[in-house]
């Protein structure tokens, strides 16, 4: 019972940070890079370069759509493309530094909305969420 109570208020947690992160998009959101284009920044600030097809693995998004959101990226100037040394079929996808930049600026937003969120806790409480958080992702 206890993983499903906390499945339910983890869902519900990620909601509400979504829609609030939704309300601030415009003072933020300078290159209108929208959730996905957010996300597809903030994956690949996590892994680095990678190839297109992991990286649509890991944003659970089939090819098509990863490859339009990685095109209009692509136009931005916030990530490149580049064909992989050991198989030219693999295009390998990477931030620009113009990227980097809306990913501190994303990330920046972000801290800000959960810290909003978490606001009727006291710090210690956040600590050891964020601790129990990172041995959960580790």
């Amino acid at each position: 019972m206890t993983g499903t109570n906390l499945a339910v208020l983890l869902d519900r947690f990620v909601r509400r940070l979504f829609v609030a992160l939704h309300e601030k998009a415009g003072s933020f959101d300078k290159e209108d890079v929208g959730p996905n284009g957010a996300m597809t920044l903030l994956a690949l600030a996590e892994t680095g370069e990678v190839p297109l097809n992991k990286l649509a693995t890991a944003l659970i998004r089939d090819k098509s759509q990863i490859t339009r959101t990685i095109r209009a990226l692509e136009r931005k100037g916030l990530v490149k493309r580049r064909t992989s040394a050991g198989d030219a079929r693999v295009n390998m996808i990477s931030l620009t530094e113009k990227g980097q930049v809306v990913v501190d600026a994303h990330i920046l937003v972000l801290s800000e909305t959960v810290d909003e969120l978490l606001s009727a806790l006291p710090d210690e409480s956040k600590r050891e969420l964020t601790a129990l958080l990172q041995r959960a992702m580790a």
